[in-house]
């Protein structure tokens, strides 16, 4: 997928960058003679190869497979009315809060580990029988519509030709989307909120995208 592909670029382009610094730390040690102990350097180099490998993680997609999971939540009669938060990482999805019974944590970690992307699920959820229901239906209700635009918007940006939508965050609030983060270049911009106005249920969209040339770089 192109969208793979350019990942896979942005892996390639950290790595060459890496190959660089070490270059440059093996001629400040052996011809200029500065005093670098060798263990530190490649445990500077390891830390930046982790930080590059985290920032790639970090993506839209990340945040699509979040909003995916709250959905599935959300659809459930028995996981709706609870706040159970979601974080995703890589394909591996955190669970935090609390629900009323050991049946709705076990309802709530099936419904995660049955969402098409997630690999792994850690379970961070408290069982309190003191937590109640207190969310009214029709909250329910709106709440399921915007989880379902968000999700909408970011596969329509995912899956869009000219797009590199992986610093794109969206954020819904009834009918209006607000697009934030950053892109490699205006027409992207403009052509992102095209994309998201055209998405059912979107009313108003908000484009606050940057345009940032170190986008097109990460």
């Amino acid at each position: 997928m192109k969208k793979l592909t350019s990942e896979n670029g942005f892996i390639r382009a950290g790595l060459v960058f890496l190959v660089v610094i070490v270059i440059g730390v093996l001629y400040l040690t052996r011809w200029r003679g500065v005093d670098m102990d060798a263990g530190e350097a490649g445990k500077a180099v390891a830390g930046d190869l982790e930080q590059a490998a985290e920032t790639v993680r970090h993506t839209s997609q990340d945040a699509f497979l979040t909003v995916k999971v709250k959905t599935a939540l959300a659809l459930s009669k028995s996981a709706s009315a609870f706040g159970v938060d979601v974080d995703s990482d890589g394909g591996k999805v955190t669970l935090t809060g609390a629900v009323p019974s050991n049946e709705i944590r076990a309802a709530v970690l099936e419904i995660a580990h049955d969402t098409a992307g997630v690999r792994e699920v850690i379970d961070r959820i408290q069982v309190d029988p003191q937590v109640i229901d207190g969310t009214e239906e029709d909250q329910l209700v709106e709440r399921l519509a915007e989880l379902e635009i968000e999700s909408a918007v970011y596969e329509r940006l995912l899956h869009a030709e000219g797009v590199d939508a992986r610093w794109i965050r969206v954020l819904v609030d009834g009918g209006v989307v607000r697009l934030t983060g950053s892109v490699p270049d205006s027409n992207q911009k403009e052509r992102a909120a095209s994309l998201v106005s055209s998405v059912v249920g979107v009313e108003t969209v908000v484009n606050e995208l940057e345009v940032s040339h170190r986008a097109a770089r990460r």
